[in-house]
């Protein structure tokens, strides 16, 4: 019954999608064209990977705001490695293994200490990019070898290969939040945290294995940016963690857990995407462009807020 309802919701979301992208090609052709459809798959499919670890830490309503910084560290772990020719997979290994740290800490943190997620994420967010500041002193690193760009701006058939990566990641998320154990657990946690513990369900390891999957997929998400700017930048990152949580909520996914699909955030990261790239091709300032993706997350949390008081009684 929820998955129709999830599903219903998304087709809802659908018309004014796309609604916005014909009045923009109306408006300006050039949004149909060939190679911006390209690069607007390609900006979607970095938001999208690490839009799917958000949207597993939102189905059990807890929350990560460090993935900006994660991604920073990430990649600049990466790219040191790579100036100081470590092979290109361990290089990436390295990236992906202090990002999957950070979020051992932040799982620690939240889950065993039980500091809230907000502040403890929000620590590390600052940790983490103190760490990229510290490494990189302000400087990207490069050059870096012409094989590892190949993920960052390699195609196949015209089509980017972190489109087909973030496909891979999606449905293999889907997959797994749908037809396993776990992920029916950790839905099960984020609806009611104290009930899923009496059916016997192992509430911290679900939730400490969500918060290090968003951040290896923030991580990895920062050295596929290295890769297509040819540079590990100190600031790579900077602002994505609310990008992607609006992305996520926009999508479907409730603030307070245990409600939500995978499948949805490919539509919230698309509708942000496309509304920014959209505005840049109407030529609206970018401060602007803030101010409507602050308004579309707003509307978006307050309808979920609408949706769970309508449920317990209250509205």
């Amino acid at each position: 019954m929820q998955t129709k309802k999830i599903e219903l919701s998304n087709l809802v979301k659908i018309l004014p999608f796309a609604v916005l992208c014909i009045v923009t090609g109306i408006i300006n052709p050039v949004f149909f064209s060939v190679s911006n459809l390209i690069d607007l798959a390609r900006s979607i499919s970095f938001l999208l990977i690490v839009s799917v670890g958000v949207t597993f830490v939102l189905f059990g309503a807890s929350l990560d705001l460090s993935i900006g910084s994660v991604m920073g560290l990430g990649g600049a772990v990466c790219g040191l490695c790579l100036v100081n020719q470590v092979p290109i997979p361990a290089a990436v290994a390295a990236g992906l293994l202090v990002s999957g740290l950070i979020g051992v800490l932040n799982a620690l943190l939240i889950v065993n200490l039980q500091i809230p997620a907000l502040i403890a994420t929000l620590g590390t967010m600052y940790i983490a990019r103190g760490v990229v500041n510290v490494m990189t002193r302000g400087e990207p690193y490069y050059p870096l070898p012409e094989a590892f760009m190949k993920l960052g701006q390699g195609t196949l058939a015209g089509i980017p290969y972190s489109v087909f990566i973030a496909l891979v990641i999606v449905f293999a998320s889907h997959f797994v939040i749908r037809k396993t154990n776990y992920g029916r657990s950790l839905m099960a946690v984020g609806g009611n945290k104290e009930a899923s513990r009496l059916s016997g369900i192992n509430v911290k390891r679900i939730l400490f294995t969500a918060h290090v999957y968003v951040a290896v997929l923030a991580g990895f998400v920062g050295v596929i940016l290295a890769s297509r700017l040819s540079s590990a930048q100190p600031n790579s990152g900077d602002g994505w963690e609310m990008t992607a949580v609006a992305a996520v909520i926009i999508g479907g996914t409730s603030m307070y857990g245990g409600y939500g699909s995978v499948i949805g955030t490919i539509l919230g990261c698309a509708m942000m995407e496309v509304l920014s790239n959209a505005m840049v091709l109407l030529h609206v300032s970018v401060y602007w462009q803030k101010i409507a993706i602050g308004v579309i997350m707003i509307a978006a949390v307050g309808m979920d807020t609408f949706r769970l008081r309508k449920i317990s009684g209250n509205a």
